[in-house]
């Protein structure tokens, strides 16, 4: 983004993991240096870049942005753009102690920030019995989330589930023969993707942080948000609505009657050829902007990524 964007006069990232954080930390001060040594040759670079980055979860936008300059909080001059990358990283899910890997055997942990208190061990552990199959059926949107919350708390009389392995087996031993390796990966992706969403609150803090961020938008700002599964692509949709018009959007037909509006063409930016107009802002993306099948051989976990846009007024 910074490459792109010479113009760019201060950058800051946020990220919760301060794994992730000090990697990209890494690029960014490379990426600063070779700056410095390339301005006196490159007419395009415009001033000085200030560049932060903060071990913070994105609901704590406004904290962040008015340590660094109170204006950028309050509204009074706000950020141009912000971008939202949810989900995990190849690095989290390739390192086994994080615990997000099902192919890897390692602790049941799954948080993104290592100072929080509550793991995937303690709910699969611990938890009530229907407390553990609700996480099941609307995190993971696991079709026998009954049965596997039942073998779940019966594994508890068995001294519990204590690694990933642990669980993995739980599953492979409950899924049928006929799904094969493939039934029981999809079903552990599930189970293992609802235990992230609780262990991280992961959809609360999507919405607080949708609406944070807007707040710090400038007249004209734009936050984009690239989501990876249905659940949080359901609440940007919905929660970018409710942006733009001030208030609720009831249901999913009234989501549907607002995005009923004629193509806009563009020639400068043809992928936000459909959009909604509202008294707060525009959204950009009538219809999620998906990865092309060039990007998708360049990097097959991008396959399922979904990117929305939306403008302040």
């Amino acid at each position: 983004m910074m490459e792109a964007h010479p113009e760019m006069e201060l950058f800051v990232g946020m990220d919760v993991d301060p794994i992730a954080l000090e990697i990209g930390r890494g690029h960014i001060e490379a990426f600063l240096a070779g700056r410095e040594a390339n301005g006196a040759e490159d007419s395009s670079l415009q001033g000085t870049l200030r560049a932060y980055t903060h071990v913070k979860n994105f609901k704590y936008i406004k904290q962040v942005l008015g340590s660094i300059d109170e204006s950028l909080a309050v509204g009074s001059s706000g950020v141009d753009g912000i971008l939202i990358d949810l989900g995990m990283s190849s690095m989290q899910v390739n390192r086994s102690n994080r615990g997000f890997s099902v192919l890897q055997d390692g602790p049941l942990d799954m948080r993104m920030d290592p100072k929080a208190t509550l793991r995937a061990e303690d709910i699969l552990n611990s938890w009530p019995e229907l407390e553990v199959g609700r996480i099941l059926r609307d995190y993971g949107e696991e079709s026998n989330w009954q049965f596997l919350q039942k073998q779940i708390v019966k594994a508890r009389e068995m001294g519990g589930l204590h690694s990933t392995g642990d669980l993995v087996k739980l599953i492979q031993r409950k899924c049928t023969i006929s799904k094969g390796r493939q039934g029981w990966i999809k079903t552990a992706t599930r189970v293992f993707q609802a235990l992230r969403i609780a262990v991280n609150d992961e959809l609360r803090v999507l919405e607080d942080s949708l609406h944070s961020s807007f707040d710090c938008l400038a007249t004209g700002g734009r936050l984009s948000v690239i989501s990876f599964h249905s659940l949080e692509d359901r609440i940007v949709k919905k929660t970018f609505l409710e942006l733009i018009h001030g208030g609720d959007i009831d249901d999913e037909e009234d989501a549907k009657d607002d995005l009923a509006l004629p193509d806009i063409d563009d020639e400068d930016e043809p992928w936000f050829n459909q959009r909604v107009q509202g008294r707060n802002g525009i959204v950009l993306t009538k219809r999620p902007i998906t990865p092309s099948q060039e990007e998708e051989k360049l990097n097959q976990r991008c396959r399922s990524a979904k990117l929305r846009v939306i403008q302040k007024a």
